[in-house]
């Protein structure tokens, strides 16, 4: 659902109840995959820690309650796979997110009174109702920040501070190197190490697919938003 979708969809419905009950439903919706995301990124560091330990680790075996490991290498050799799909579903998640974000966002400036610009309908554009109703965001909070008119000094030095931060999001794509790089050199010479690395770069490149997809639909919205 685009822009253009979203606003024809509160037009056709501003009089109806079921406005309301719409942006209660994907508002309760995106507090959930907010939860989700948050989940998804403490298990992608998670398996990065277990990764470094276990490929480091003298130790042969090891047991948990009722299940006993004798090969710890097949846990190096799987981490690849679980990494790569939680990674993808983050990508997936996150897109959607920001479907239900720009819904949430329109609809509340409809129901609720208050003074529009039309900047605050670009998507990192938000006023303080906005805000205040929508569901906690670090990128929203970051928004406050992204004003129109501020001087070169303070335009700079924010671009200085925000570049490590931007560098994060490679950091995922570097674990993943780094742990395909590890099964490639120690373990390619058995059937799981090799079902792990080719899997693991099927998923990778599965995820960059959905990322040129996105991108491109966005770009031909965006396009025809400008007709």
């Amino acid at each position: 659902m685009n822009r253009q979708e979203i606003l024809k969809f509160i037009v056709d419905n501003n009089d109806n109840e079921n406005l309301l009950d719409f942006y209660n439903k994907i508002y309760d919706k995106l507090k959930e995959i907010n939860k989700r995301i948050d989940k998804l990124t403490a298990y992608l560091i998670i398996v990065v820690f277990v990764f470094l330990i276990a490929s480091k680790s003298s130790i042969q075996s090891f047991q948990v309650g009722p299940i006993s490991i004798n090969d710890i290498t097949i846990i190096v050799k799987l981490l690849p796979i679980l990494f790569s799909y939680l990674l993808t579903d983050l990508v997936v998640s996150s897109s959607h997110k920001g479907e239900l974000f720009m819904a949430v966002k329109l609809i509340s400036m409809s129901l609720y009174k208050q003074d529009i610009d039309h900047r605050h309908l670009d998507h990192h554009k938000h006023n303080l109702i906005t805000r205040l109703v929508l569901p906690f965001s670090y990128s929203m909070e970051l928004s406050k920040l992204n004003s129109d008119k501020v001087p070169v000094f303070q335009a700079f030095f924010g671009f200085i501070i925000i570049l490590p931060f931007l560098s994060l999001i490679f950091l995922p794509f570097y674990f993943e190197f780094y742990m395909l790089r590890d099964i490639y050199c120690n373990y390619m010479t058995d059937s799981l190490g090799n079902v792990s690395f080719y899997l693991s770069i099927w998923i990778m490149l599965l995820m960059v697919f959905y990322l040129i997809s996105t991108a491109f639909r966005n770009f031909k919205d965006q396009k025809a938003e400008m007709k």
